[in-house]
């Protein structure tokens, strides 16, 4: 269920770069794409947030009386207990929104592919710096074979988006080359077309 999960999860954020480049080309600037694709994730995530019941992690439980909760419960819950802490709560949205633009900033200037490896590449970064740093594991690692699978898809996932990095750089290097190609064939075909109309004019002034 988790692999299943996290296949999942991997699927519908390419589809939501994918669609939020394809918004980009039909001329939508970055806050317009992040305010239309609030409103269908609010609609599809509410009922999850109504009617799907979880459990409540750690001292919660005993807080509210409940072993299980949704999230509207909690939320109920947790206004009747301290409504101060719904402050952190509306600026959560306040920082999910700028980093909405930020992220949609990026995908509208370079590519959903290249935003998806950057995403991916600070998961592995992070994952990389837990394995290497005993004292920012919460838990403890997995033992023989799984460590050796966690370590060689981090390694893997960050030699991926260098290579892919450097894909991107030499294709750039490539365009800009022939765009100079073609400026300088431009210049001489119009340098051949200034000669041949002089040489015209001369042979003409000279009959």
């Amino acid at each position: 269920l988790g692999v299943f999960m996290c296949i999942a999860s991997l699927l519908c954020g390419s589809l939501n770069l994918a669609l939020a480049g394809v918004l980009g080309e039909t001329k939508l600037n970055v806050y317009d794409t992040v305010a239309y694709m609030a409103i269908p994730a609010t609609l599809f995530l509410l009922p999850i947030a109504m009617f799907v019941q979880k459990p409540v992690p750690g001292q919660w439980g005993k807080v509210f009386g409940q072993d299980t909760m949704s999230d509207w419960q909690i939320l109920v819950h947790v206004w009747s207990v301290n409504k101060t802490t719904m402050v952190w709560l509306v600026l959560s949205g306040v920082f999910s929104f700028m980093y909405n633009i930020i992220q949609f900033s990026i995908v509208h200037t370079l590519s959903p592919s290249a935003t998806a490896f950057g995403g991916n590449f600070n998961k592995a970064a992070l994952i990389f710096l837990t394995l290497l740093l005993p004292f920012l594991r919460v838990h403890d690692l997995p033992g023989h074979p799984y460590r050796e699978v966690i370590w060689s898809a981090v390694i893997v996932n960050i030699a991926a988006f260098s290579y892919y990095s450097y894909l991107q750089i030499q294709a750039k290097k490539e365009k800009e080359e022939r765009q100079v190609y073609k400026l300088e064939d431009d210049d001489d075909d119009e340098d051949s077309a200034d000669d041949s109309d002089e040489s015209s004019e001369e042979s003409g002034g000279f009959c």
